[in-house]
């Protein structure tokens, strides 16, 4: 991070410490999630670094519940966590992440719904339900996040969505954003602007878009959303430079044969 804020001119400063020590060294070490991190440096710095790597694998499911056994036990009156929920769990977390931080935020999350139903024991469907409430809350700071632009984008896939328009082209998306611009007095991007920023949301996993050929007729990228559509809506719409599109709804558009 502090790379990233500060550039890695503060990194080759701290390289250059030996030249001045004669009586110590000063090593190094860094911790990144990036595999790549790196290639972003300066190549003055990189020459400096002689970097030795090591990648730390991802806990499995015998070590998180390890952990979590430890932690019950600190935490927890006796029997309020028992073995099969801590490897229900552990099984969980190691089959998506292998993050010992991420499956204590579940067991924490678990143990806060079973305390507020008045439950003394954590049950599988609290783990179930906590699994839930973390993926929700994370779809939910995300699409907070998100700039102005994106989140009409956003909005109007879902607003596509309400009508039964589930999966659209680039172009049906483009049509309902300047409607919503038009709408909330928002300057509209170009199309092919909008387009990069699409292909940003399917980054983000909040839509899925693919390319879908039509032969002679060219390509064009089918989209539809990839996040739960009420919630998703509710947090668009609190938005204040989007207040006028809140109870908006598009009109359903008939083909006549």
């Amino acid at each position: 991070k502090i790379v990233q804020k500060n550039g890695d001119d503060i990194l080759y400063q701290l390289l250059k410490i030996n030249d001045d020590l004669s009586k110590a060294r000063v090593s190094l070490i860094g911790i990144s999630n990036d595999l790549k991190f790196t290639e972003y440096l300066d190549p003055r710095v990189r020459s400096r670094l002689a970097d030795e790597k090591m990648v730390f694998p991802p806990y499995n499911a015998e070590e998180l519940f390890d952990i979590l056994s430890e932690r019950a036990r600190l935490a927890f009156e006796n029997g309020t966590a028992e073995d099969a929920v801590l490897h229900l769990i552990s099984a969980l977390a190691a089959q998506e992440h292998g993050d010992a931080r991420r499956a204590l935020d579940l067991l924490r999350v678990s143990a806060e719904l079973a305390e507020r139903q008045g439950d003394e024991h954590i049950t599988e469907e609290h783990v179930q339900r906590a699994k839930n409430k973390i993926e929700l809350d994370t779809v939910i700071e995300a699409v907070k996040s998100l700039p102005t632009q994106s989140k009409v984008i956003l909005l109007g896939i879902l607003l596509n969505e309400e009508i039964g328009n589930a999966k659209l082209t680039t172009g049906e998306v483009y049509t309902t954003y300047r409607e919503l611009c038009r709408k909330t007095g928002i300057v509209p991007l170009t199309q092919r602007r909008v387009t990069d920023l699409i292909s940003e949301l399917d980054m983000l996993g909040l839509v899925h878009a693919r390319v879908r050929s039509f032969g002679r007729g060219g390509r064009t990228k089918e989209i539809q959303a990839s996040v739960p559509p009420l919630d998703v809506k509710k947090v668009l719409e609190k938005d204040e430079i989007l207040a006028e599109a809140r109870g908006y709804r598009l009109k359903v558009q008939t083909t006549l044969l």
